[in-house]
């Protein structure tokens, strides 16, 4: 895969390929040529696009000329005539002859410099697979396996279907058990008593794929209103960073826990009791952070050659009674939902207005539709 946002991939990435003898790989594929409309060019190209999704996801870029070994030697590019009919033939193949259908499938058009293009096809991890190829009287599976596809066997097909249906729920247990670590359970400390948010960013093939990222102090994700005294931990899972421990609870503000599988739990206090003793959520301790921290998280994760598609999971925490104020004069309603699992949401880029959902949620679990005027 081509380490990069695929909106964000220039005509210099493309010939970086060859410059740098990019091979093909678990997670990238160069075609010569846009895939032709012949029985065995469609069959290819389903059993390319349904084994990124089975696996790991990936990158097919067409337009790239390889040598023997897979490795790109020359960027040919494809012309342009024609290519918004040969898009809508593909796109109808995908529809007709797989099932279920894959989910994510996103293609960026890059211009070259002689006229032609290149176009980088990006496949998702998918969440429902596995995915067989319905084609020409036949059924088959397949799954991506160093420089090409191979056919899956039945006991590959036993374990895919078995990981496919409890997949979401192993995932939501990373992100239980990080809200459990908010609460000091297998930590150094805990969270400040009072409302905290919790949240975890995850690749979607998290589960899939065996990974050791090279997590160091340098290259951590900070947690959210953080300062310049954040402090870090090394520990068997990766790297936490946090605010400083507070001496009289044994409680921080912020942590982050920076796995080497490949992953980044947050949590961070979002309100407290006043002097009067007004239990008061800040709106401003959590909107712009997870807004901020999010796409954060994930250019990180991507320095590692990390990519998505991503799932954000949120709860917060300790914030029964505790009602949001936002000026002087507006004060929302009290919580009663604790601990409140807003949701998870599954993108292949977390923009902010991606992550609506979650503010969405933050307002309703205070009994408002939305946010007041002042916050608008």
């Amino acid at each position: 895969m081509i380490e990069r946002p695929l909106d964000d991939i220039t005509p210099a990435d493309i010939q970086a390929l060859q410059t740098y003898g990019r091979s093909e790989g678990p997670t990238l594929d160069f075609k010569q040529s846009f895939p032709g409309a012949d029985h065995k060019a469609v069959r290819d190209f389903l059993a390319d696009v349904t084994a990124f999704a089975n696996t790991d996801g990936g990158d097919i870029v067409i337009g790239v000329r390889e040598d023997k070994n897979g490795v790109a030697a020359e960027i040919v590019g494809i012309e342009k005539d024609g290519l918004d009919e040969g898009l809508r033939r593909i796109d109808d193949q995908l529809r007709s002859c797989v099932d279920p259908r894959v989910p994510q499938v996103r293609v960026r058009e890059i211009p070259l410099d002689d006229g032609r293009v290149a176009l980088v096809m990006r496949v998702a991890a998918s969440m429902i697979a596995p995915h067989r190829v319905v084609f020409d009287k036949s059924s088959r599976f397949f799954r991506r396996a160093n420089r090409g596809n191979y056919e899956m066997s039945t006991t590959e097909l036993r374990q895919a279907f078995a990981a496919s249906s409890d997949l979401p729920a192993r995932i939501r247990d990373l992100h239980h058990k990080a809200v459990e670590a908010s609460a000091g359970n297998g930590m150094p400390f805990r969270i400040h008593e009072g409302p905290a948010a919790v949240l975890t960013v995850s690749p979607v093939s998290i589960l899939r794929a065996v990974r050791s990222l090279d997590v160091t102090r340098e290259v951590a994700v900070l947690p959210p209103r953080h300062t310049s005294d954040v402090q870090t931990i090394v520990s068997l899972d990766g790297v936490i960073a946090h605010s400083p421990v507070d001496a009289k609870t044994g409680s921080v503000r912020s942590w982050s826990v920076n796995h080497r599988l490949g992953y980044v739990d947050l949590a961070w206090s979002i309100g407290h009791v006043d002097r009067e003793g007004h239990k008061l959520v800040w709106p401003r301790y959590f909107v712009p952070e997870l807004k901020g921290i999010v796409p954060f998280t994930i250019t990180r994760l991507r320095d590692h050659k990390v990519e998505g598609p991503w799932i954000a999971m949120l709860t917060l925490t300790g914030v029964r009674d505790y009602r949001i104020i936002a000026g002087d004069d507006w004060v929302s309603a009290p919580a009663w939902q604790d601990p409140a699992y807003l949701g998870e949401i599954v993108e292949d880029a977390m923009t902010p207005d991606a992550l609506q959902p979650f503010t969405k949620g933050f307002w309703r679990l205070f009994g408002e539709d939305r946010p007041p005027p002042s916050m608008l």
